[in-house]
């Protein structure tokens, strides 16, 4: 049998000790190639940016980030935007509240090198006399 030795007294939290909250759960979502309709998940945390969303789909689809074209509830996603400031918002608020559904968690990859060479580079048409 253990003596009980008597508990030490409770010290006083310092008033600079700052307990930070823990990190937000990574979301999960799904990418769908429109061409081929291959989707692949990726976890990515709120605090990472579009672009390197486009870098884990990069790993996995074998498509280069910079012929991505990431788009959500038909919205694209800009490389330069913090996930948590993008459209996703609303993949965030029902992962909140639960589970959101896969289709609701789903983006749409467009590969630019699938796109008519007219969408991808438009012609410039010169304005005559008339039209001035």
């Amino acid at each position: 049998m253990r003596s009980s030795a008597p508990l030490p007294a409770p010290q006083p939290v310092p008033l600079d000790y700052v307990v930070h909250p823990p990190p937000p759960k990574p979301l999960l979502l799904f990418i769908t190639n429109v061409k081929n309709a291959k989707t692949v998940w990726v976890e990515i945390s709120v605090n990472d940016n579009v672009h390197m969303l486009k870098r884990y789909v990069s790993r996995k689809m074998d498509i280069p980030v910079e012929d991505m074209i990431l788009v959500y509830l038909g919205d694209e996603l800009k490389n330069d935007t913090q996930i948590k400031y993008s459209s996703l918002d609303l993949v965030m608020q029902k992962a909140a509240a639960g589970e959101p559904s896969a289709e609701e968690s789903t983006i749409h990859l467009i590969d630019i090198k699938d796109t008519p060479a007219e969408v991808r580079e438009p012609k410039l048409t010169l304005l005559d006399d008339a039209h001035l």
